[in-house]
């Protein structure tokens, strides 16, 4: 019997997302996943325990890339936090433009099995924690969970073509990233 086929961490990651975006997030299983590298199913579960924890493994990378895409122009000499904040936020939107089903695992996973661990996320939340820090006084999480909500129901509704009512979907999305950034920056009352 021939020796089993080695997959890297880079293919099998390749392979879910791709299904991922190709298929839907309820097409990644374990043996679909299995199917697309070329092995037996049973030779996954070294690498995961269910389908959820492929859902992980490719939230993980989701997280990886999106820190490195938000990372990979440094900030301009006296660009304030809300330069900063708006760069992120289009950062998130090309993300979610590339890999609308994917970058839906980093803020509605279909269970915390299934989303980015911990360690994971927080090179993704640290720098957005730290900015909104720099824009607005008083505990940043509640502004940050606001940043992230509309940001990503924007994107939500872009990718499924919820925007009916014409008009230019870039001017409403830099629109409503002004007020939300005016209003991060408002003191609380």
């Amino acid at each position: 019997m021939p020796a089993p086929q080695r997959v890297s961490q880079e293919a099998l990651v390749a392979a879910i997302r791709r299904i991922a975006e190709d298929d839907g997030i309820d097409a990644v299983t374990m043996s679909s996943v299995a199917s697309a590298v070329g092995v037996r199913t049973p030779s996954l579960y070294k690498r995961a325990a269910d389908r959820h924890g492929l859902l992980r493994l490719a939230a993980e990378d989701a997280a990886r890339e999106l820190v490195t895409e938000m990372s990979s122009e440094p900030f301009a000499p006296g660009e304030g936090p809300a330069g900063r904040l708006r760069r992120m936020a289009h950062a998130l939107r090309a993300f979610a433009a590339r890999a609308p089903r994917v970058s839906g695992l980093l803020f509605a996973a279909p269970s915390a099995a299934a989303a980015p661990s911990p360690e994971a996320g927080e090179p993704l939340l640290r720098p957005l924690l730290d900015v909104i820090s720099a824009a607005a006084s008083g505990d940043p999480l509640p502004a940050a969970r606001t940043f992230t909500a509309w940001i990503y129901g924007f994107c939500t509704m872009e990718q499924a073509g919820a925007f009916r009512l014409g008009g230019d979907v870039d001017e409403a999305f830099e629109y409503g990233l002004d007020v939300l950034l005016d209003a991060i920056a408002r003191p609380r009352a």
